[in-house]
């Protein structure tokens, strides 16, 4: 085997009184490329046996003071020397009563003397072979779990140096975060003045000088008013949205079915005039800033009532159903609905997918309920189709 040819010979524990007989055993094994170990007692046998690692033990058994079964007996009651192969060589083992004794101690084999040296040899090569190839299946072993250690190793530096750039990159996405909305609360506070301004001295010429004016500076007027107003509501929204973004979380249990209800009184003058048909479903009660959640439901539920507008009876339902062990909220309406290719353009901040002419907004409150929804550590989502009103989804 390719094992003899490197690293130390396997051993073998010879274990006689006689001199004379290990030699003849050593005799007969010399060319088998093997340790061979004597010992002339039983006591010697144990205490080599405790302190190498042997392919095989061969064990006289008639022997003064500890015979070759208590020996073998002794091998196997440590846990080192349990697993030891025995073969018992003896010439007082041909009655069966000894065979299943040396059985008993231990021994897993025995040759009967005068021993027949093929016999001998063919088993000490058995053994030698089981032990070669126990002992590269240790190798193997040991070489398989020194790359298993470096690979985890290495997995887990990777892991902590991965977490610590997430950590890093978290924190200086937190800080742009913070600087854009100290930028967007400043640039919305400081345009106010000055739209202001804009806006009071065209009213002034409106009321004043109309008479003085043309028809189409009269227009022109008209359109700067119109643009400001159009301006402080989206200065108004910006405010909203950076407020919204700064503002801490206080999570309370939240009766959802309540809150719900009450957005609806807020939005009644809007619907006054009209068969708004209103539907409230069952809404379980949910640990949430009730602050926010009022804002998401009057965004959500202004859009419905907003979008069913032209329609002749507009229907709007609020409701929940579980879902993967959470539950999901919607807010449904019949208005004009929207092209799902257009689904991702939803939540971003001033893009709208009508035309202002037909419904006015400024772009920004599916953005603010999309921001109160992630905070919360949930998703918002929709489906909808052109002409068959729209569906929003969230869960927290």
């Amino acid at each position: 085997m390719s094992e003899l040819c490197c690293g130390e010979k396997p051993g073998i524990l010879l274990v006689d009184d006689r001199p004379e007989n290990l030699d003849a055993l050593e005799g007969l094994l010399g060319d088998l490329e093997l340790e061979m170990i004597r010992a002339q007692s039983g006591n010697e046998a144990l205490r080599l046996a405790l302190k190498k690692d042997f392919a095989l033990v061969l064990l006289d058994v008639q022997m003064p003071e500890m015979d070759g079964f208590e020996t073998a007996e002794f091998m196997r009651s440590n846990p080192k020397t349990r697993h030891l192969p025995i073969i018992f060589v003896t010439a007082g083992m041909k009655d069966l009563k000894f065979q299943f004794k040396g059985y008993d101690a231990g021994a897993v084999d025995y040759l009967a003397k005068p021993i027949e040296p093929v016999i001998l040899r063919s088993k000490v090569k058995v053994f030698r072979d089981l032990y070669l190839q126990r002992r590269e299946l240790d190798l193997h072993r040991q070489q398989l779990q020194l790359l298993v250690d470096q690979r985890t190793a290495q997995l887990r530096h990777a892991a902590q140096e991965l977490e610590q750039r997430v950590i890093e990159r978290t924190a200086e996405l937190q800080q742009v975060n913070r600087q854009l909305e100290t930028f967007a609360y400043s640039v919305s506070h400081d345009l106010r003045a000055p739209l202001r301004h804009i806006d009071s001295f065209s009213q002034i010429l409106m009321d004043d000088y109309a008479d003085r004016l043309d028809e189409e500076a009269r227009g022109v007027l008209q359109r700067i008013v119109k643009g400001c107003s159009r301006m402080s509501s989206l200065i108004d929204a910006i405010l909203l949205l950076s407020r919204t973004a700064r503002q801490s979380l206080n999570k309370i249990p939240v009766n959802m079915e309540r809150l719900a209800a009450e957005t609806f009184e807020q939005f009644k003058d809007q619907c006054e005039g009209k068969e708004v048909e209103v539907s409230i479903g069952s809404l379980p009660d949910v640990q949430a800033d009730p602050v926010l959640m009022r804002q998401v439901f009057a965004n959500l539920i202004g859009n419905a009532l907003k979008y069913s507008s032209h329609c002749d009876r507009p229907r709007i339902e609020v409701g929940s159903f579980p879902k993967e062990g959470k539950t999901v909220y919607f807010v449904k309406d019949n208005g004009v609905g929207f092209d799902m290719k257009y689904a991702d353009k939803l939540f971003v901040v001033f893009q709208r997918l009508h035309d202002s002419k037909q419904f006015e907004g400024t772009g920004v409150g599916l953005a603010i309920a999309q921001n109160i929804i992630q905070r919360h550590g949930g998703k918002i989502w929709a489906e909808a189709e052109p002409g068959k009103g729209a569906s929003f989804y969230f869960s927290l």
